[in-house]
């Protein structure tokens, strides 16, 4: 599973990329240095990815038309960037799936009806 230490390794290295690229990349690199400065000082990141992620990317198509929207604007796919949304699209997948019976009772969601 996904956790905040892949989308923190996947920020840096689009940050790197984007600095290494010039100045028409300029503005990714501090857009990303400031999702990994938001993300490095949340006190639980691994639920504040679960949360952006499902933001993000409720359904599949909103993960298609932003992806498409990076290729358009950053012609140069040696970005990465598609890797982050690849993590947090993987993240809401998992997060917006329907759980089995069996989840439900595991993690115990129905004590909070009176249900054992």
């Amino acid at each position: 599973m996904v956790d905040h230490k892949d989308i923190e390794t996947a920020q840096v290295k689009v940050i790197k990329t984007a600095l290494r690229k010039g100045k028409k990349y300029d503005n990714i690199a501090k857009n990303y240095g400031g999702y990994l400065k938001k993300l490095r000082a949340e006190k639980e990141p691994n639920e504040y990815i679960k949360t952006l992620a499902v933001k993000m990317f409720p359904n599949e198509e909103a993960y298609t038309i932003r992806l498409e929207n990076y290729r358009k604007r950053y012609l140069d796919n040696d970005l990465c960037a598609s890797l982050v949304y690849a993590l947090y699209y993987q993240i809401a997948k998992e997060e917006n799936r329907e759980r089995s019976d069996e989840e439900v009772e595991r993690d115990g969601n129905l004590t909070v009806f009176g249900t054992p």
